[in-house]
This record gives C-alpha cells, sequence and structure tokens, in this order.
C-alpha cells in the first residue's frame, strides 16, 4: 500500500512541474534589473530543475546572465532554448544582440532575420537595421527602418537611426526630415 501511495505522490509531484517551474520563473522575472541577476539566474535555475523541457526558463536565465555580463553563458542557454523550441523568437533576438555585441553582425543579421520572419516586431527590424550598419551596408540599415516604419509608426528612435544611415548614405535632405518626423512624434507624445 506505502508504494502505492509512493507512486501516486510521484506521479502528481512530477505531473505539477510545470506549474512549479513557472512559479519559479515568475519570480525570477521580478527579480530581474541590475544588482539583482544573481537572484534572478537562481530562480531560472530552479525553474530548469523542475522541468528541464522550459524553453523560456533558458531564454530569461540567458537574459539575466546577458545583464551580469555572462555573455558566454547567455550564448549556451540561447541556444539550448531555440533547441526546445525554435519559434521562441525572442531567443533569436537576444543572440543577435549579443552577436551584435561581439562584432559579428553577420550572426546576428541571421538571428534578427529568423525573428522577424516568425514574429515582426520592432526590436527585430531595429536590431537588424544596427547590424547591417555596423557593416556599413547603409542601404539595408535603411530598408529594415523602412519595414520597422511601416509596421510601427510611432517610434521616434527607429527614424533617429534611419537618419543616421541615410547621413552615412549621403542622403542629408532624407536625414533632416526622418530628423523632423522623430521631433513632431515625441512633441505629440507630450
Amino acid at each position: 500500500m506505502l508504494a502505492i501511495a509512493a507512486g501516486a505522490f510521484a506521479s502528481l509531484y512530477l505531473s505539477d512541474a510545470p506549474a512549479r517551474a513557472r512559479a519559479e520563473m515568475a519570480r525570477g522575472m521580478s527579480q530581474m534589473g541590475p544588482g539583482k541577476y544573481d537572484q534572478a539566474i537562481r530562480s531560472f535555475d530552479r525553474a530548469i530543475e523542475i522541468w528541464p523541457e522550459f524553453a523560456e526558463a533558458y531564454l530569461y536565465r540567458a537574459v539575466a546572465e546577458h545583464g551580469s555580463g555572462q555573455g558566454a553563458a547567455a550564448l549556451a542557454d540561447l541556444d539550448k532554448a531555440l533547441d526546445l523550441d525554435p519559434n521562441l523568437t525572442r531567443a533569436y533576438n537576444e543572440r543577435g544582440l549579443i552577436y551584435l555585441e561581439n562584432a559579428d553582425p553577420k550572426k546576428a543579421i541571421g538571428d534578427f532575420n529568423r525573428s522577424i520572419a516568425a514574429n515582426p516586431s520592432l526590436d527585430g527590424y531595429y536590431q537588424r537595421g544596427q547590424a547591417y550598419e555596423a557593416l556599413r551596408d547603409h542601404s539595408a540599415a535603411i530598408a529594415s527602418y523602412d519595414a520597422a516604419i511601416n509596421e510601427f509608426r510611432d517610434a521616434p528612435y527607429i527614424y533617429r537611426a534611419r537618419a543616421a544611415a541615410k547621413r552615412n548614405a549621403g542622403d542629408r535632405d532624407g536625414a533632416l526630415a526622418d530628423e523632423q518626423s522623430a521631433d513632431q512624434i515625441e512633441a505629440e507624445a507630450h
């Protein structure tokens, strides 16, 4: 009888793993921020120990690791997150950011393209534009910023980024027009 009860308890405990892991992840998310990344990482560690197939826990542990300067660990966790869930678009963006910071804009562009293909986002377009700018491919950067503006018209920093790319490409008038658009959006927001 004791063996049956122990088996039932173990089954219940294991079936509850996703809920317990999500609770640990929620705790980690509430701890995210400068000076608290180590606490957040410990919560994400516990979430992963409870449920090793929890792709989002790897993603957010990577975000915390990246925030605390642990780029190599963050890349490993992002790779694991994407192995578990190849549709986790934020993981592509985060990995692309690390590649961009590590002066590998070509790899970054690959990840931003994957992210945008799965779920077009302002961040994906913007970061891809930044990666093209790092390669000094101003026309590709402008095209990426154009795509961002077509999807999300009210982000002044996109206009400013496109203005910089246009200026770098020799289009002073276009750059000035984008700066004015950014100023107008900011003025209307206040």
